[in-house]
């Protein structure tokens, strides 16, 4: 067979062996990418419950603290208006306001017909 008649040689294995190398350095990548991220979240979270608690610490042994947290939450309430307190979730007419009801019976305990329901 001539020269000119032999098919051209390729890559062989070779891509193969390049393509599983590539997959593999992506797979890693995210990998580490995740745990870093990971490691990002879990460290703001120790940070906010730390100065959470540096905060609780503090407005337990200060009173004057106390007192100015107090009289800034007086300000935004004023300022900004009251959560209201109802069971109406839209802070609807009516929401905060209590209703007084008083439970009466019909017929039952003074003997007398229960109506058509019966009991039972």
């Amino acid at each position: 067979m001539a020269d000119q008649q032999r098919p051209t040689p390729g890559i062989g294995c070779l891509g193969t062996i390049v393509g599983v190398l590539v997959l593999v350095g992506v797979v890693v990548l995210v990998v580490f990418v995740g745990v870093f991220a990971l490691l990002v979240v879990a460290g703001l979270v120790v940070v906010g419950l730390v100065v959470w608690a540096v905060d609780r610490l503090l407005l337990a042994l200060s009173p004057k603290r106390r007192e100015r947290r107090e009289a800034a939450q007086r300000a935004f309430v004023w300022r900004f208006g009251g959560i209201p307190t109802g069971t109406d979730p839209f802070g609807g007419p009516g929401a905060g306001d209590v209703i007084d009801t008083t439970a009466t019976e019909d017929g039952w305990s003074d003997g007398g017909d229960p109506g058509q329901l019966g009991r039972g």
